[in-house]
């Protein structure tokens, strides 16, 4: 299998985000549904309650107010369609707007277009702006893939968002792929006298069948090492290839650099995929791609992304 392939199989995950999926379905419902409820309250909207009489059809638009990436159209449509609001697209999931654009169109009772407008913006303001986050250093750091971590306040709605910016998912849950990390080999130390590494790999790897890809944390230039040849000593004794990846955890682009050098010098490197991880943000981004490591996962993405300033307007 090509690297290529590899990466893809590993990190290019979002082919199971959308709303034909019931569990995608329940982790939009959290987020809309179950927001909008907690909205409304007991009491309702006792704004549009107060001011305003008659509930007559209307159209509203979204229109955007900054240049970006938009995403979250194929969720929100979902969404409104729960609340008999009827929506026209203008711009598809992964398209760049400009400002002044307009992005979906409205049509509903008054009263319904005024309850879901702050839900429905949050869905659509967020993804857009961690998609346009994640193709602006796409396109800075090319080729180097860019991924989410596990630090995404909206579960697989921030990885959905990620992959519309050219991103890569990662993991979409604990039930998905084997990844180890240092609490797991701290715990297992306590069980006996054993290279805890070696151990963890042999334990993964006899349960290779339940996993997309197995992945080591590491925290050290010989550890990663260690890891690589014995990934490569599984994969040869089994003629078996899965996407198998060391993540350099905390790893200065120079370590990182390092650490690729002797991948490649010892022939460890063909059949491994490295993922740098920890601290890194767009300031510092480039230095890792020049490092040679195949994939940045960056907390960043979702934790620190700015929205993309969309607004509703009634017609």
């Amino acid at each position: 299998m090509s690297r290529k392939k590899l990466l893809d199989l590993a990190y290019r995950r979002s082919g199971e985000l959308h709303v034909s999926d019931p569990d995608y379905v329940e982790c939009i419902k959290r987020f809309t549904v179950k927001s909008l409820e907690e909205d409304v309250g007991q009491k309702g909207d006792i704004t549009v309650e107060s001011v305003l009489n008659k509930n007559n059809k209307r159209k509203a638009r979204i229109v955007s107010k900054k240049a970006g990436i938009v995403a979250g159209i194929e969720e929100a449509i979902w969404f409104y369609t729960k609340y008999e609001v009827s929506v026209k697209k203008f711009k598809s999931d992964g398209l760049r707007v400009k400002k002044g654009d307009v992005v979906l169109e409205l049509k509903g009772k008054e009263f319904d277009l005024l309850k879901t407008e702050r839900v429905g913006l949050n869905l659509l303001q967020r993804m857009s702006g961690i998609a346009t986050l994640t193709s602006e250093l796409v396109e800075r750091c090319k080729p180097l893939l860019v991924a989410a971590t596990r630090k995404t306040h909206w579960g697989n709605l921030d990885n959905k968002a990620v992959s519309l910016g050219g991103g890569g998912t990662h993991r979409l849950g604990l039930w998905e792929s084997i990844l180890i990390k240092e609490n797991h080999l701290e715990s297992l130390s306590k069980e006996g006298d054993f290279d805890v590494i070696k151990e963890a790999l042999n334990r993964a790897w006899a349960n290779r069948g339940k996993a997309v890809f197995i992945e080591i944390e590491v925290e050290s230039l010989k550890d990663a090492l260690k890891a690589a040849e014995y990934f490569n000593l599984l994969m040869k004794k089994d003629k078996k290839v899965l996407p198998c990846i060391i993540m350099l955890d905390n790893f200065s682009p120079k370590q990182a650099a390092k650490t690729m050098q002797l991948l490649k010098e010892k022939e460890l490197y063909n059949k491994i995929l490295v993922e740098a991880s920890g601290g890194i943000t767009p300031k510092n981004i480039s230095k890792y791609r020049d490092a040679g490591v195949d994939v940045v996962s960056m907390g960043y993405l979702t934790h620190s992304p700015s929205v993309l300033d969309l607004s509703q307007l009634i017609v």
